[in-house]
């Protein structure tokens, strides 16, 4: 996980709070978890697909 204190260097705006940081990056967090879990799913579909097409032709 990242520090609050790395958070603050990528972000670069010293205005923010260690509070409004934390947050931030916690949104990242959910974030990069539901883009991870789409990835999966979309991956699994492309092999069932592939081999469903496998074992088409495999038939014909």
């Amino acid at each position: 996980m990242l520090s609050i204190e790395r958070v603050k260097e990528l972000i670069n705006d010293p205005s923010l709070s260690d509070k409004e940081i934390e947050e931030i990056r916690d949104g990242f967090y959910q974030l990069s978890e539901v883009i991870f879990e789409q990835w999966q799913a979309e991956r699994i579909k492309a092999k069932k697909a592939e081999i469903e097409n496998k074992s088409g032709e495999d038939k014909s």
